[in-house]
């Protein structure tokens, strides 16, 4: 029963990738406000075989329980850093605006 399931879910995700984009209201809304040069990520799950209008591979059915936490983990990272950087300057720069006026 757990491996059906188990084949279920993989099935599911075999084509997925996770990678960040870009949070356009957060962004626009802090641009306007504090003229900030960074932008804020978020992370999308996205289905590259429907995405590229291919089928699913025997290959990227193996490599799914290997891709999909890999790119998770990989692009996790890339926003976390990323977004760090756009809250400090965020704090830097609203606070030094805040305090010209």
């Amino acid at each position: 029963m757990r491996t059906m399931l188990l084949l279920i879910i993989l099935c599911l995700l075999s084509a997925c990738v996770v990678f960040p984009v870009t949070d356009k209201e957060a962004t626009r809304v802090a641009k306007l406000r504090c003229e900030l040069s960074s932008d804020k990520k978020a992370l999308k799950v996205v289905d590259v075989a429907k995405a590229t209008n291919t089928f699913y591979s025997v290959s990227g059915f193996v490599l799914s329980p290997i891709i999909i936490p890999v790119s998770g983990l990989l692009s996790g990272s890339y926003t976390l850093v990323n977004n760090i950087y756009f809250y400090g300057e965020q704090k830097i720069k609203c606070d030094d605006a805040s305090e010209s006026h």
